[in-house]
């Protein structure tokens, strides 16, 4: 399995309802994943057209939102407990995520399905490129 270890670039932000996709944070998006071997992790998602408007209110599932904490990792999952966050209902909280690895430098971080109080199902799906030192 790829080792989750330095930091991620965000190429894309899909979310699914039912039968429906839909990106977010832009497309392309704007985001950066970062996880350290002490187990601190964080990660920033933002559509670039959102910062370019210069608006001050963001919507926290489709313009901006992000949170720092500890990641551990259990098999093809990773685990990130959320001690900051820019939604502060998400502190305290956990995402798993379920890893998906695309190629040697390239992981998809699918989120646990969801069930809406309508019945609806819905899943989001992102994929981070590892950045490398090549410059």
């Amino acid at each position: 399995m790829t080792d989750l270890l330095g930091t991620w670039t965000l190429v894309s932000c899909v979310n699914q309802r039912g039968d429906q996709e839909r990106k977010t944070f832009g497309d392309p998006p704007a985001g950066q994943l970062q996880y350290a071997a002490d187990g601190r992790m964080s990660a920033f998602l933002m559509d670039p057209a959102w910062a370019a408007i210069g608006d001050p209110i963001a919507d926290s599932f489709t313009q901006f939102f992000s949170y720092a904490g500890t990641w551990r990792r259990e098999g093809d999952r990773v685990i990130h407990d959320i001690l900051f966050a820019s939604q502060p209902t998400r502190v305290g909280t956990s995402f798993v995520r379920l890893i998906v690895p695309l190629d040697n430098n390239t992981i998809e971080l699918i989120t646990e399905l969801e069930i809406s109080r309508s019945g609806q199902t819905y899943v989001t799906r992102l994929k981070w490129k590892r950045v490398t030192s090549d410059r």
